[in-house]
């Protein structure tokens, strides 16, 4: 039943430049088919973005695509992990286990050590918890580390090395596969539900000033939600390892951790993103992971105007419900060594 259950591990990747390491652990585990305790992966991730543009109103609505390109992004992220098997004889309990490891991922403008723990105490359940902190640059024009300058209404980027960003997260998943009660090869319909507590910051940031990382705009310091969902079926013997769905939720637990004078930016926001995702086996060692985004965004009730004769920054706008438009076309590709 666990490594059914495992097998259905694969989750979110993340914001520009750099995808989110949220379940890079889970994914290295999935793909994990030595018994050493000793792990090591390499995750290479590419993304296009096409460009839709904001449609004003009010309440939900989609934006189309209205540019072939809006950027792409790329990283790279080696994975290590220690596995330290625990006491257990039943079907629930023999493969539970107490994970430590690390991880260190590098984009063209960001780099981003992390530690990361992990302890399943049943095979449905495991808890999680991870410490990153990360600095960055800007290349051709794409910011890895910046703080808005509301006198300006733009994103100032930051010294590298002197800023850095880091995020704290404590979390628990539910994992079930249903061949695990209707036995058969054909039969691994999967689920998994987690949800993390995460608190984020960016150094020399002042409680309430928005702050770009990794091209992911108007983050303020403090805690935020992040919640996960997977259904999907896994087969056996074809190349087509595992199709289905996965949903994001995430935002700020309170508008007032924003400054006062963002509050039409609606700071407690909730970001949507829906994926279907295929994972292609490769090789005994290589996978690929194909996923397409459809992202809720903040929308505005007006198209963007000019302020003291420079263009309006989003900050400056009044949010009027959220906004649907396809963000990506993104890859994974996973060598377990």
């Amino acid at each position: 039943m666990k490594k059914a259950i495992v097998l259905a591990a694969f989750v979110a990747l993340a914001p520009f430049f750099a995808f989110a390491q949220d379940d890079i652990a889970e994914q290295e585990e999935l793909l994990e088919q030595k018994k050493s305790p000793h792990a090591f992966s390499l995750f290479t991730d590419f993304a296009y973005y096409p460009y839709s543009g904001p449609v004003a109103g009010n309440g939900e609505r989609f934006a189309p695509i209205s540019g072939a390109f809006d950027g792409v992004q790329l990283g790279v992220t080696g994975v290590y992990n220690y596995t330290i098997p625990l006491p257990g004889s039943k079907p629930l309990t023999k493969d539970n286990y107490l994970k430590v490891g690390g991880e260190f991922q590098i984009s063209p403008a960001t780099l981003m050590p992390s530690i990361t723990a992990s302890y399943s105490p049943i095979a449905f359940l495991v808890f999680n918890t991870r410490f990153t902190a990360g600095t960055g640059w800007e290349i051709l024009g794409s910011q890895g580390l910046a703080s808005y300058n509301a006198a300006k209404g733009e994103y100032e980027n930051l010294t590298p090395f002197k800023h850095w960003f880091y995020e704290f997260s404590l979390g628990g998943t539910f994992q079930f596969d249903a061949a695990a009660l209707w036995p058969g090869d054909w039969h691994h319909i999967v689920f998994m539900a987690s949800y993390e507590f995460r608190y984020n910051g960016m150094s020399g940031m002042a409680n309430g000033d928005p702050w770009c990382w990794a091209a992911d705009y108007h983050r303020v310091n403090g805690p935020y939600y992040f919640v996960y969902m997977l259904l999907g079926y896994q087969m056996p013997k074809l190349k087509v390892k595992m199709a289905g769905v996965q949903a994001e939720f995430k935002g700020c637990y309170s508008d007032g951790q924003f400054d006062s004078r963002y509050k039409a930016f609606d700071g407690d926001f909730l970001n949507v993103s829906l994926s279907p995702f295929v994972v292609v086996e490769l090789g005994k060692n290589d996978n690929l992971f194909i996923l397409l985004y459809f992202d809720r965004r903040r929308g505005f009730d007006s198209k963007q105007g000019k302020v003291n004769g420079r263009d309006q920054s989003f900050l400056e706008m009044n949010c009027s419900g959220g906004e649907w438009y396809f963000r990506r076309i993104a890859l994974r590709y996973i060598h377990s060594f």
